[in-house]
């Protein structure tokens, strides 16, 4: 039980930091492909005004290009190329020797002329992938003699970006397993001291269910005393008694139930491992419950019972398929049928007890194992603590099982226990499979 906390714990302290990891990622992807793109931006606007500095002629002539524009560009700047262009969109020098459908850009080349600032622009191409171009026109006297327009391809971009997508994937991955493993060191922690409450409670339940035990048994064997002594003569007195020594057996059940229960979840109760037939131990446990089904008017009915051996405690096992019959005799109506089987399922023993009677809502079978909890069928009422199916359940879990209630109103109610077979049988099953 407390495993399974701990997982549910770590689980939604990972989900929570993954969730929030999701909502924070894009958000970081985004900022930092942004600064990326905005210091490549900066970085292309460098080039291009350097560029423009050596593209001026100081001598004052008409065109105003120096020679110095075709010296090969700088050793941090050779992934960048310029051209040189007239307001007109002539093409004035190409130094880096770039020739390319749609460069330049005569469009960024027009509106930069005309609004006499310099601009960025992006050209899509084919081959080449996206190329960033940034224009800056060259002013002498007032007006625009020319305009430089630097570009470099964004494909250095887009492997930066894609390489800070992957590393936050990674790093995301990576806090993701860190938190599932820091969730499960802390929800250990945080359930220590919850384990030892629960561990104190159930030694105080069994303690307190075996010191019960004593003194209800010498009571139970007082009245009994006095009935058979016959020293009660009157028969007031005598049902007084009666009641005494009926209400101490049911309390000695009850104290049993919960001392079973106890060791259960300490998982101190001693069990065989011992080859178990589980088709003759039906066939006990439904003799044994005959009489009971005759006085409420039931039919017990055995059907297809397949000769199966499971590994297990016998007497527990029987405890299980009494405790089914129990239930299922006692809230069955007069003249129903309970049906009881035993099948195969792969390497797993099936034993199905089955009742026609007004069945349940979806709802109460999700309570049904919850300790102390009695279902309602049409109104009637049994007698019972409760905590039947709980046992059932523990020992079944014991041996390794489960248990699982299918039902329906007014369509009865079905009690499926699945037990791996012996190893004997499971390795026959699949000798032959």
């Amino acid at each position: 039980m407390f495993a399974h906390a701990r997982r549910r714990l770590a689980l939604v302290y990972a989900a929570t930091f993954a969730a929030a990891l999701v909502l924070l990622g894009p958000v970081l992807y985004l900022s930092f492909s942004h600064q990326l793109a905005d210091a490549s931006d900066a970085a292309l606007r460098l080039a291009a005004q350097r560029q423009a500095v050596l593209a001026l002629d100081t001598s004052g002539t008409t065109l105003g290009l120096s020679p110095r524009f075709r010296a090969p560009p700088a050793l941090d700047q050779r992934d960048t190329f310029s051209f040189l262009v007239a307001p007109d969109g002539r093409l004035r020098a190409n130094p880096t020797q770039v020739h390319h459908a749609g460069l330049p850009d005569l469009a960024a080349v027009r509106q930069a002329a005309r609004q006499r600032v310099g601009l960025f622009s992006t050209v899509r191409t084919r081959d080449a992938g996206d190329i960033r171009l940034f224009t800056v026109p060259l002013l002498r006297g007032g007006r625009v003699i020319a305009l430089l327009q630097a570009g470099r391809s964004l494909d250095a971009l887009s492997a930066a970006q894609r390489s800070l997508l992957v590393f936050l994937l990674e790093l995301g991955a990576a806090a993701v397993a860190a938190a599932t493993v820091g969730g499960l060191v802390l929800s250990r922690l945080a359930m220590r001291p919850i384990h030892a409450a629960f561990a104190a409670q159930r030694a105080f339940v069994a303690d307190a269910s075996h010191e019960l035990r004593t003194p209800l048994t010498l009571i139970r064997t007082n009245a009994e005393v006095l009935l058979d002594a016959d020293a009660v003569h009157d028969p007031a007195d005598r049902a007084l008694v009666e009641d005494i020594i009926g209400l101490s057996e049911r309390m000695g059940g009850l104290i049993g139930g919960l001392l079973l229960l106890a060791r259960l979840d300490a998982g101190a109760l001693p069990l065989a491992r011992d080859a178990v037939d589980l088709a003759e131990l039906v066939r006990t446990a439904c003799r044994q419950m005959e009489r009971l089904a005759e006085r409420h008017g039931i039919q017990v009915v055995l059907d297809d019972l397949t000769p199966l051996a499971a590994r297990g405690d016998r007497a527990r096992l029987e405890q299980v398929v009494l405790i089914l019959l129990d239930n299922a005799v006692k809230y069955s109506p007069a003249g129903g049928r309970v049906t009881v089987a035993v099948r195969r399922r792969g390497v797993q023993a099936v034993v199905e007890v089955s009742d026609t009677g007004c069945g349940l809502d979806p709802e109460e079978i999700g309570r049904l194992f919850a300790r102390f909890h009695r279902g309602r069928w049409a109104g009637q009422s049994a007698e019972g603590s409760g905590l039947g199916l709980s046992i059932a359940q523990g020992i079944v879990r014991a041996h390794g099982g489960h248990i699982a209630i299918a039902s329906g109103a007014g369509s009865g109610t079905c009690v499926t226990v699945t037990l791996p077979l012996a190893a004997r049988e499971a390795a026959g099953r699949r000798g032959r499979d």
